[in-house]
């Protein structure tokens, strides 16, 4: 089968989707090719791990959850927005503070209702607790529709049920309406590169239909995983500086009511920038996570859910990690960042216990990462035009940030695509 468009774009996520936008906008006929089935019925649902997750492990047992579906990974993400790190600025000189202040406007983001948050008793008391040790734990702000959410839910990383959660579903629904094609169940395996220059891609599709696509220009946004992958396939050096902001999930029983059917990432604090993150979570997403790393204790904790606590630690881990071409990652973890992570830990305990969870009941499910990233750099791999070395092949995803923001991305990534696509491909 052969496809021609005047650019390829590879992925749908947050960068994905809104290159494409940006590009169907301008009207110009773009060919988008996701690796992943849409799988709507699984929206909302446990089973979502299993039909719209895709759970990778590296050599050293890092746990690595990523989306693989139209929208990529903002179908499963928590619905948090962080405005990104100066440094992008300072250090990249990528400045993205307009594109970040139009996001916001134009999707709303901001911290949930009040009345959202006197609903949470065991998170508030968290806080409360929080604060007393002398850390702020403030509401966060989301990529959601208070209108359309229900507060009792705590289904977003299985997906949003109600469609309160923005996700990039949207913009690739606004891009298909003005003309772009999208493709599923596309998985991209190598680029096609003639003089020098990026051609188009060979994919191979449902049913192992292969599918050659030709174009003037090729953006990958694969994510931080599945990008070098194909940069490696495609004989271009990719895959170091690998990051993936793990975290270390806590559960423990409280003497008084926990976090069940409360939202997770709802507080979070933000006073150890650039080493981690701490912030709340829904009791069943800490229980999830026990059971991820085999914390079977978790199961005889199952029946007091109505009293079950979690938190989490996130970390700002080093970019020491590699995406290899065999289709293994390494993931190893310094030092450092061991000794960050168990800090977080400690810090992390004594809240919940202050807030009444029970010392002995405390479970930690380490080393569990959301954001891959880091594995084609810019100035390693692509340039400050996110361009790599072949022509017309670009790259617009949380791979090519240098080391790890230690915050949810999607903001971020929203914004520098707006800014790539519109200076850059138009």
């Amino acid at each position: 089968m052969r496809k021609e468009a005047e650019i390829i774009v590879v992925g749908s996520g947050a960068g994905g989707a809104t290159v494409t936008r940006e590009l169907a906008r301008r009207g110009k006929k773009v060919l988008v090719l996701e690796k992943g089935k849409e799988r709507n019925w699984a929206v909302g649902r446990v089973w979502a791990y299993l039909f719209i997750y895709d759970i990778l492990r590296t050599r050293e047992g890092v746990i690595i959850r990523r989306g693989i579906t139209p929208g990529g990974s903002t179908v499963i993400y928590s619905g948090n927005s962080f405005d990104p790190p100066e440094w992008l600025k300072d250090e990249i000189g990528i400045d993205i503070s307009k594109e970040v202040q139009e996001t916001k406007k134009e999707l709303g983001i901001q911290p949930l209702p009040e009345e959202f948050y006197r609903c949470w008793e065991g998170e508030r008391r968290l806080v409360e607790s929080a604060g007393e040790l002398g850390i702020n734990m403030a509401p966060q702000e989301k990529f959601i529709n208070p209108d359309l959410c229900d507060p009792s839910c705590d289904s977003c990383l299985f997906g949003c049920p109600r469609g309160a959660k923005w996700t990039a579903r949207s913009y690739l629904k606004e891009a298909q309406e003005m003309g772009a094609e999208l493709i599923s169940s596309a998985e991209v395996k190598k680029v096609l590169i003639e003089g020098g220059k990026a051609v188009g891609v060979l994919a191979q599709c449902e049913g192992k239909k292969e599918l050659e696509a030709y174009a003037e220009k090729v953006i990958l946004c694969a994510g931080g995983v599945g990008t070098p992958w194909i940069l490696q396939a495609s004989g271009i050096k990719a895959g170091e500086g690998f990051f993936t902001d793990p975290m270390s999930l806590l559960l423990g029983v409280s003497k008084n009511a926990g976090t069940f059917r409360e939202m997770t990432f709802s507080y979070a604090s933000a006073d150890f920038p650039g080493k981690f993150m701490l912030g709340t979570t829904g009791a069943l997403n800490s229980f999830f996570a026990q059971l991820a790393r085999l914390n079977f204790k978790s199961i005889l904790q199952a029946s007091r859910y109505w009293k079950l606590v979690g938190m989490f630690v996130k970390l700002c881990d080093q970019a020491v990690g590699k995406v290899e071409p065999d289709g293994k990652i390494s993931k190893p973890l310094t030092q450092l960042d061991h000794e960050r992570m168990e800090q977080g830990i400690e810090l992390a305990k004594k809240i919940m216990i202050k807030a009444g969870v029970k010392p002995d009941s405390i479970l930690v499910a380490r080393y569990i990462g959301g954001h891959p990233g880091g594995s084609a750099g810019i100035g390693r791999v692509v340039n400050r035009q996110l361009e790599s070395e072949v022509k017309n092949l670009y790259v617009c995803d949380a791979s090519v940030f240098p080391r790890s923001l230690g915050i949810p991305l999607v903001l971020t990534l929203i914004a520098l695509a707006k800014k790539f696509t519109r200076e850059i491909l138009t």
